[in-house]
């Protein structure tokens, strides 16, 4: 609490599998503009197909209108690259659960983004620590730990390493409240 926080502008979701698209729609959601990125246009389809699936299922049940699913697609931008990155506030990696995949993609992230950039890796078994081991910026690493499917499930758990700086803590915590979710801050380890 009191701690400076950057007021997330634009998210980054690297990963279009079922809780990167989960992520995404949850940030559209919200009102903010996402650049969803995966490495096949097949991986982006299925992504985005997911995610006005979540949204049509609230517009059969008439909690939404077709415009307000419109215009939460039309916060979201599909990418095979990492354009668009550049003035992202919040990246959050979703990819599968292994740790050199997850390090290759922090790297490139972290070649792709400002310096300010918080780096989330949505995670439940590898420690963050380990992620970020040998990245450019560790202060700004930490995990957001999604449960799924993200669109209904209210828990959201924020894993911080020892490196992990104060504001971009406090960036998460504020972004995933404005996610309308149950933030828990946890330390880094096994099971966080």
């Amino acid at each position: 609490e009191g701690t400076p926080a950057i007021e997330v502008g634009k998210v980054g979701v690297l990963g279009a599998g079922l809780m990167g698209a989960g992520i995404a729609a949850a940030a559209s959601e919200a009102g903010v503009p996402v650049r969803l990125k995966d490495a096949t246009t097949d991986a982006l389809g299925r992504g985005m197909k997911y995610a006005r699936g979540v949204w049509e299922e609230r517009l059969k049940r008439r909690s939404l209108t077709r415009l307000e699913v419109e215009r939460r697609l039309d916060r979201l931008s599909p990418s095979l690259d990492y354009s668009g990155l550049r003035r992202a506030d919040l990246v959050v990696e979703a990819v599968f659960e292994d740790l050199e995949l997850k390090r290759r993609v922090l790297g490139e992230a972290e070649a792709a983004t400002r310096d300010e950039c918080v780096y989330a890796t949505n995670t439940s078994s590898i420690p963050i620590g380990e992620v970020a081991a040998g990245c450019r910026r560790p202060g700004q690493v930490l995990g957001m730990h999604f449960f799924s499917p993200v669109h209904k499930m209210p828990l959201l758990e924020v894993v911080v390493t020892k490196a992990t700086a104060a504001p971009a803590l406090a960036t998460a915590v504020r972004f995933g409240r404005r996610l309308g979710k149950h933030v828990i801050v946890v330390r880094d380890g096994p099971g966080f």
